[in-house]
């Protein structure tokens, strides 16, 4: 008897305190969320992908855009409102793409960080794009540091981006934080290897 309920206790245990995760069904796509971080969704977008049965092709018209990526959820580490400076941020985004093979999209993305070194200063690779597998897919991903400049401070910013892959679109999740000042690599790593690709 003791056992059964010790291990009932044990169960409870782990029901109360499951990590919550950032789930799309119907895309195929979860991933864990970091504990007692700031929310901000987009509730239109998410609301329809949860609700609906939506054909391949609606999927793709509803998560891509031909100008600019669009933001899925944001997640910060400290109330944007009340922080000053540069706030650990995980972002997860989609955008239209025509690659069909993960080496065309390998170098979309090369190219995309390519024009982007022009824009940013300093921007430079810590880690070059490359293929891993996570959830038994191939994905890309990188690392790359650049300056931003706001009233007069300059700031080092470290990106740890993951690009993922889908039909006609992309789903990219980007961890940023300043440069050697808090290093939430640890969490971003963890919070990366929950990817879950069910398509």
């Amino acid at each position: 008897m003791n056992k059964f309920i010790f291990a009932l206790l044990l169960l409870l245990h782990y029901s109360i305190y499951s990590q919550e995760k950032f789930e799309l069904k119907s895309i195929g796509f979860s991933i864990n969320a970091p504990e007692k971080w700031y929310k901000v969704e987009n509730k239109e977008i998410l609301d329809n992908l949860n609700y609906y049965d939506f054909s391949e092709e609606q999927k793709k018209e509803l998560l891509s855009s031909n100008n600019s990526a669009i933001e899925l959820v944001t997640y910060s580490k400290y109330k944007p409102s009340e922080y000053k400076g540069i706030i650990p941020t995980i972002k997860i985004r989609t955008r239209n793409v025509k690659s069909k093979s993960i080496l065309d999209f390998l170098k979309v993305i090369e190219n995309s960080n390519s024009n982007l070194s022009n824009q940013l200063n300093n921007f430079e690779y810590k880690e070059k794009p490359e293929k891993i597998i996570i959830s038994n897919k191939e994905i890309i991903r990188f690392v790359a540091r650049f300056s931003l400049s706001n009233n007069n401070t300059e700031y080092q910013i470290i990106n740890y981006s993951y690009y993922i892959l889908k039909n006609g679109y992309y789903i990219s999740i980007n961890f940023i934080e300043e440069y050697n000042k808090e290093n939430n690599t640890t969490l971003f790593e963890e919070i990366a290897n929950s990817i879950s690709l069910t398509e």
